[in-house]
């Protein structure tokens, strides 16, 4: 505009009304834009988070993506507690927008001696906005700044007289004492908080890239715990990971920022306060006046969360949670200055958690105090349930600190420690805990000692992998009472069951440990139960309940941050499969970690072997054929074999001999074949491949005789969905004799069963001319038609590329065709008419997509149909 303000407002810097310029390097967050857009339509948005939250920055890059005219900036200061420069700054802004003329009265205004007493005055500043022909977003940027009543009266009038033409963004620190609750009863109130605020692991992923920092994930995850995705906290510690992540979290710029922008802020009283609580992740009003001695620990807690917002009071609980860094930061100051007065509130602490029934924080308080005496009291307490807990990490860390003497003399630390050890399939560390035991038994063992005993003796069977002794020695497990072996019991009495074949016995032991488990809170011995029942489930064909249950287990694994759930995932992996989800069963396949053949436990035994399976089943589907049929074939070849279920040896045959065949490694597909006639004979599995070998051969006759039994249920499957197989290999059967009306009876047979097991893997990626008769009986297919539509979705999804088998023949002219024979001299090669060869050809050309010689020789190659100038065969 050409025209100026009137007079009689204070001179405003234009810096306090520009939107800020954002860095070089920020660090975009779509999301939060989003929230952002939406929430400019009510009439308040507040953004309420501590100092280094990435507020302005925020709020910033909205503003300049967003139409700047509309937008109206103020940067508000300590300065702004005087009246008349707060509303000076206001109006400058608001009538330099876009919806405001310059005979908007917002122009004119001349701003009173005391303006926010004034009626009149606000009264003209609601009228004028009221006025404007658009609304203005008015963002007032660090209002925790107003700490005089007089402008936040001046804003509390303005909100309540609601200009139906403002929009106000308020950002700050701590929530204000504006009269929000009105507001927000009548909707128009939008909130960003500070764990919106939090950085994800994809956000900060991306702030490190920008610095070029590059972090192994464990160094990754610390760092994102130990700043618990504070903006701030990230930034500074990536100025110093050139060190380690423990030092860049403690580094200098970390320490000067918490001191400037957090302590300095506090009156030293709730600093003194904040350092006794320092000790404590969470505390309590209660816990908090028991370290402090002060009986208005419930205020200053309250005080402290208001000014800071560092800390902040646990969701629906009476709990209040010290951020990681500013608890670091001021309990390193304590133990520098006061190591004394540091030990003293760790046992203050332990003394505090163990009379409230919280034992992990009372033994890890005790030991952090360097008490042993109060430490080996409590372990002898608590240390066996807190490992059934999953509390692994605490209770071996409070071992090592009572030392190696004092363990090996205490026959219940010895086995509880063995325990741990065979959790972490380290046997030979265990063997040595159990022997310990054995030479510091007690004259008179109390019962539960007993029973803890035997329960380590069937666990360390277990792991071994001698099931003859496992079942032995599990047969002589008694629980005590009371002392939380009740549910470990079931766990391993219904793992016996399960090995034995006796899984209904074994599946409601599963679920009565599972239950009691979750009773007493031992949330790893829970998992574990889950774990088990989602693989019986999947043994009998329940995909959802297996998929359910194993999500469960997952989800809790990772909750608590234990090791990898190796079998979790796999099952994971396996139902993505059968839901023809290659993308997501490989993703899950490489969430596993091979522990080795002889380090796992009966119960799991043939994983390594089962996921290296499922990953290259699931390459194979994403296209890399030759990677993933090799995969399969060096799972089964270096794998334990002797230590597979039924069910590990039906899926990894049927597998390897699928992807065999369609490659044309008949001699490989020959071989798994001959394995699992070893391994699971008579089965429908074994008919299964045996027809498929024969259909490949062109003896569809043969094929038909072979399946017809799985068809008719006289043979019975390891795996439920096998069924589905044989139905669709019996289309192309009927389907190669040209029977059409069976094909399609055959086909609706297959998609019947397979929508009732929720399996789409046979069906999505079905022989091509399952597939042509599948898309002409669209929209005739009834009850079925849907879940065909889910075929076909997943087939787009994945597009896949057919890959039809060749036959023997086709593959013997293939190997010569990269030659500079002509037709002519093949078919005097393979002693055939030159017509037979020509109609080979042909076929091959129309199986690979192609039309000359020079590409077929090149799609085959690429196919691993040849290799070296021959057909790979294994």
């Amino acid at each position: 505009m050409s025209s100026a303000p009137v007079t009689g407002r204070r001179g405003v810097p234009r810096t306090k009304l520009t939107v800020p310029e954002p860095p070089s390097q920020l660090i975009s967050r779509p999301r939060l834009l989003t929230v952002l857009e939406r929430a400019s339509d009510s009439m308040v948005t507040l953004v309420s988070a501590p100092a280094g939250a990435g507020k302005t920055l925020l709020l910033a890059e909205w503003a300049r993506a967003h139409d700047a005219s509309r937008i109206v900036w103020v940067s508000l200061d300590t300065d702004d507690n005087e009246d008349h420069r707060f509303w000076s700054a206001l109006l400058d802004a608001l009538s330099g927008a876009w919806p405001v003329a310059e005979e908007c009265p917002l122009w004119h205004l001349t701003v009173p001696a005391d303006p926010s007493m004034d009626p009149t005055f606000l009264a003209d500043v609601a009228n004028a906005l009221d006025d404007l022909p658009a609304p203005a977003l008015l963002v007032l940027d660090d209002v925790h700044e107003l700490t005089d009543p007089r402008p936040l009266r001046g804003l509390e009038s303005l909100l309540q007289r609601q200009p139906a033409r403002l929009r106000l963004i308020l950002s700050t620190r701590h929530d204000t004492h504006l009269p929000l609750a009105r507001v927000r009863l009548a909707d128009e109130l939008s909130e960003i908080r500070a764990e919106d605020l939090r950085f994800s692991p994809d956000e900060a992923q991306d702030m490190l890239a920008v610095t070029g920092i590059r972090l192994r994930s464990e160094q990754f995850r610390l760092l994102l715990e130990q700043t618990e995705g504070w903006a701030a906290g990230l930034r500074l510690a990536s100025l110093s990971l050139s060190g380690t992540i423990d030092h860049a979290v403690h580094d200098r710029a970390v320490a000067d920022y918490l001191i400037d922008e957090v302590l300095l802020r506090l009156s030293s009283d709730l600093r003194a306060f904040l350092s006794a609580i320092s000790v404590c992740e969470q505390t309590s009003a209660e816990l908090a006046a028991h370290l402090s001695g002060r009986a208005d620990a419930g205020a200053l807690l309250d005080a402290i969360a208001e000014q800071t917002s560092l800390v902040f009071r646990v969701e629906s609980t009476h709990w209040y949670h010290v951020h990681a860094l500013l608890r670091a930061h001021v309990l390193s100051e304590l133990v520098r200055q006061y190591p004394g007065r540091a030990t003293q509130l760790h046992g203050a602490a332990a003394a505090w958690f163990a009379t409230h029934d919280l034992p992990a924080l009372a033994v890890d308080h005790a030991a952090a105090a360097g008490d042993t005496a109060q430490a080996t009291t409590l372990m002898h307490r608590h240390a066996l349930s807190l490992a059934l807990s999953g509390e692994h990490e605490l209770v071996r860390r409070v071992l090592d600190m009572l030392g190696g003497q004092t363990v090996a003399a205490d026959s219940l630390l010895s086995l509880v420690s063995a325990l741990l050890h065979l959790e972490q399939h380290e046997p030979r560390p265990a063997d040595r805990d159990l022997a310990h035991a054995e030479a510091a038994w007690p004259p008179q063992p109390p019962p539960e000692l007993v029973s803890l005993r035997q329960l380590v003796r069937s666990r360390q069977a277990l792991d071994t992998g001698d099931i003859a002794d496992f079942v032995k020695v599990t047969g002589g497990l008694d629980s005590a009472p009371g002392h939380h072996l009740d549910a470990p019991t079931m766990f391993l009495r219904g793992t016996a069951l399960l090995v034995t074949g006796r899984r209904e016995a074994g599946r409601e032991q599963l679920r009565a440990g599972l239950a009691t488990a979750r009773d007493a809170g031992h949330d790893y011995l829970a998992t574990q139960c889950l774990t088990m029942l989602a693989g019986l489930a999947g043994m009998e064909g329940d995909l959802t309940a297996m998929v359910t249950m194993a999500t469960a287990a997952d989800r809790e694994n990772t909750r608590h941050g234990w090791h990898p759930p190796v079998a979790a995932s796999a099952m994971l992996a396996y139902g993505a499969l059968l839901h023809a989800e290659p993308a997501e069963c490989l993703r899950q396949a490489h969430r596993t970690v091979s522990r080795g053949q002889d380090s796992d436990p009966i119960g799991t035994s043939g994983l390594h072997v089962v996921v290296e399976t499922l990953r290259g089943a699931a390459e194979f589907e994403l296209g890399e054929r030759i990677a993933g049929a090799r995969r399969i074939h060096e799972a089964r070849t270096s794998g334990n074999l002797l230590r597979l279920w039924p069910e590990e040896v039906a899926l990894c045959a049927v597998l390897e001999h699928r992807t065999a065949l369609l490659l044309g490694w008949s001699a490989a597909a020959g071989e798994a074949l001959r394995w699992a006639d070893a391994g699971i004979p008579g089965t429908a599995e074994i008919h299964l491949m045996r027809a498929r070998t024969q259909l490949s051969q062109g003896r569809r006759e043969a094929a038909a005789k072979t399946i017809q039994p799985v068809l008719t249920g006289a043979i019975s499957p390891v795996m439920p969905w096998s069924v589905i197989d044989a139905w669709l290999l019996s289309c192309e059967v009927a389907l190669g004799a040209g029977d059409d009306p069976s094909a399609q009876r055959t086909l609706r047979h297959a998609l019947t069963l397979a929508q009732h097991l929720d399996v789409l893997y046979p069906v999505v990626f079905a022989a091509p001319d399952v597939i042509n008769l599948l898309t002409t009986q669209l929209g005739r297919l009834g009850r079925v038609e849907r879940f065909a539509d889910r075929v076909f979705t997943l087939r787009r999804a994945l597009d896949v590329a057919p890959v039809t088998p060749l036959t023997p023949r086709e593959h013997a002219v293939l190997r010569l065709l990269p030659t500079l024979r002509s037709l002519e001299e093949i078919a005097e090669d393979l002693t055939v008419s030159a017509n037979t060869v020509k109609t080979h050809v042909r076929a091959i050309y129309a199986k690979l997509g192609v039309t000359q010689r020079r590409d077929a020789v090149a799609v085959a190659f690429e196919h691993g149909l040849l290799e070296n100038g021959r057909p790979q065969s294994r």
